[in-house]
């Protein structure tokens, strides 16, 4: 990982913490919402193994996931990350800037699923792709993404375990990708807990 993607990490790391302690305080449009440092390590290590030369991110937030993926990418290879809050994407691009990765990273803005509709339209194949949007359409964002998922390609998702009040939503996920035979899926208890599926064919 090169120093200024690092960099950024630790001051979005920082940022995090103290959200947790002064969570009252921040407007919710405005707070990271983020996937764990551990859980970062874990995709990182990952997709250094992997090597994706295409991701899709649902749910970009402020860019910290955004970034260790990028950590782990050259640069000819491509990240398409999705995010709705206005917001959200002028303080990403400000954290892609600062790491240097701006030129790798394309930004979408926009309701998650009208994005996805217009990605599958095109010839995108993706190697990997990152779920941690509404929990209650993460199975539709499954059903979209896995054909646009290459062979031996990835599809995993955030807060399978964490936090407990999306159990509902996240046990109709896991019911629901557990009946499709083209995937191979487990739960990672790292983090929120990940689920990771294997796209077979």
């Amino acid at each position: 990982m090169n120093k200024k993607i690092t960099s950024v990490l630790r001051s979005l790391e920082k940022r995090s913490t103290y959200e947790e302690k002064n969570h009252h305080k921040i407007d919710r449009d405005l707070r990271m919402l983020a996937i764990t440092k551990d859980t970062g390590v874990f995709y990182n290590l990952l997709l250094k193994t992997h090597k994706p030369k295409k991701i899709l991110e649902i749910g970009m937030s402020v860019g910290y996931s955004t970034l260790w993926f990028a950590g782990t990418i050259d640069k000819k290879s491509k990240i398409i990350t999705i995010e709705q809050n206005p917001q959200k994407i002028e303080l990403a691009k400000k954290n892609f800037a600062k790491a240097g990765v701006s030129s790798m990273i394309q930004i979408k803005q926009g309701v998650a699923k009208d994005v996805l509709s217009q990605l599958s339209k095109s010839k995108n194949k993706f190697d990997f792709v990152f779920i941690d949007a509404d929990k209650e359409q993460y199975s539709l964002y499954f059903d979209m993404c896995l054909p646009m998922v290459k062979k031996n390609g990835i599809i995993a998702a955030d807060n399978i375990l964490f936090p407990t009040r999306f159990k509902k939503h996240i046990q109709k996920y896991l019911n629901h990708i557990n009946k499709i035979q083209s995937v191979d899926s487990v739960t990672v208890p790292v983090g929120n807990g990940q689920e990771i599926s294997f796209k077979k064919k």
